[in-house]
């Protein structure tokens, strides 16, 4: 029995298991605290703290990690990490020197992928495209059975396509970037910023004020007709639905494997997503093709992160 740790590093919160990466289980329980102070300093000394909890007796083999960045190939420097506000963060140096022992960083979206490949939806599928969509936007991409990270680590960042010239300001420095439309954190933040502004909307009744609107909410006011709502359901579903025909169409997978909370906790977007999806896809990628969703759910990162560390 070989025995890793997988971390997935969120922008909101970080799960940490001990995983038998010979079948896919998990030894012991897995933990997960929110992410509260965002400075790298304090993000390793989080990261470290649950390791420790879940291998108490160091009986790992090394520490993967799944972090919701850009990474400069496998030189465990965090080129930019939006949700944290990061650039340039030599993110592995910091867990090596509190962990003393073998740690490599990942992309979270290419450990996602690899654990629903190994042990998931995506299980015996030589082709998959996976996008998930959060607190942020990303995607992972899985040719031949294998994961593919690109020339420089940076295949998949779906969410950082240009979907609106001179658009909304991404956390990556950019405007106009699909996860700037279409992600929780900034549906959240442009929703409130509307209805700050004089936009009006039952979603501000529902959440019990402006400061608790969220995605969720959002997705509830749309389905009740709320004006509002569904107005911008139907651009956020149209950037989308386009970017995931787009995809589909240049990559050709034989499966796109959806998942993240706003895409599973928003039912109304979902649904407009698909239908905008399947009206924009090129007809020949249809053959073979089908839309799943993600089965393993919020601990695909975590099997994917251990797997990929322990180079199974």
């Amino acid at each position: 029995m070989s025995l890793a740790v997988g971390v997935d590093l969120g922008g909101t919160n970080v799960r940490a298991a001990l995983v038998d990466v010979d079948s896919g289980a998990l030894v012991g329980q897995e933990q997960k605290r929110p992410v509260g102070a965002r400075d790298p300093a304090s993000v390793a000394a989080l990261v470290a703290s649950l390791v420790e909890a879940v291998d108490p007796d160091r009986v790992r083999v090394g520490v993967g990690v799944g972090v919701a960045a850009m990474l400069r190939g496998f030189t465990g420097v965090v080129v930019n990490a939006p949700n944290f506000g990061w650039l340039e963060v030599d993110l592995r140096s910091l867990l090596r020197a509190r962990l003393g022992d073998e740690v490599e960083l990942y992309n979270d979206l290419k450990a996602i992928s690899y654990g629903e490949v190994r042990w998931g939806t995506a299980r015996g599928v030589s082709h998959v495209c996976f996008v998930f969509v959060g607190t942020g936007v990303g995607a992972g991409v899985v040719v031949d059975g294998k994961l593919d990270f690109g020339a420089s680590h940076l295949c998949g960042e779906l969410g950082h396509i240009r979907v609106v010239r001179g658009g909304r300001l991404c956390g990556c420095g950019a405007h106009g970037c699909l996860e700037a439309y279409a992600s929780g954190r900034n549906l959240q933040l442009r929703a409130q910023e509307e209805l700050t502004a004089g936009a009006t909307s039952l979603a501000t009744d529902l959440a019990g004020g402006i400061a608790q609107v969220h995605a969720g909410i959002l997705d509830e006011a749309a389905r009740r007709g709320d004006p509002y709502a569904v107005q911008l359901w139907t651009e956020v579903s149209s950037l989308l639905g386009v970017a995931l025909a787009n995809l589909v169409t240049t990559l050709n997978p034989a499966r796109l494997i959806l998942g993240g909370g706003v895409w599973l906790g928003c039912p109304d977007l979902r649904r407009r997503t698909l239908v905008v999806l399947d009206a924009e896809v090129n007809a020949a990628s249809k053959e073979g093709f089908a839309v799943l969703d993600s089965t393993l759910g919020d601990i695909a990162g975590v099997l994917g992160a251990a797997t990929l560390i322990a180079g199974v």
